[in-house]
């Protein structure tokens, strides 16, 4: 089952994508807006599909997995004790906040591209790094 669009947005949000000039505040709803395709077809951009600006079966697959991607790594670097499901919710926000302090990045809760990289970084890095 897809995520609906207003699960999408809330993600869409929360990974740093553009949802118009008052946010998520303003853009919350289950309608396809001009906002949220933009921000749908820079994130299929990113990931180099083809971009539609529609949630398709692909693209809601892709963004599954770049959360559960977030929330294991968020676990492993920050010992977060996250649930590793599909959704951006408030305990998520504030491992990312606590993430963001603790290396020196600036605290919003939002895990965009500069944050997930930098968090990948360190899994990375972990995992080489012999225990």
């Amino acid at each position: 089952m897809l995520y609906t669009l207003s699960q999408l947005k809330e993600i869409l949000d929360g990974l740093g994508y553009n949802l118009g000039p008052d946010g998520l505040n303003g853009n919350h709803d289950n309608s396809l807006d001009m906002f949220t395709q933009a921000a749908i077809q820079e994130l299929q951009l990113h990931y180099h599909l083809a971009p539609t600006g529609r949630l398709d079966t692909t693209t809601d697959q892709l963004v599954r997995q770049i959360i559960r991607n977030l929330l294991q790594n968020l676990n492993q670097v920050m010992d977060a004790n996250l649930p590793v499901n599909e959704f951006y919710g408030p305990r998520m926000v504030q491992a990312i906040k606590t993430f963001q302090r603790q290396y020196g990045l600036p605290v919003t809760g939002v895990a965009g591209l500069m944050v997930r990289q930098k968090l990948e970084a360190i899994v990375h890095a972990q995992l080489r790094t012999p225990a």
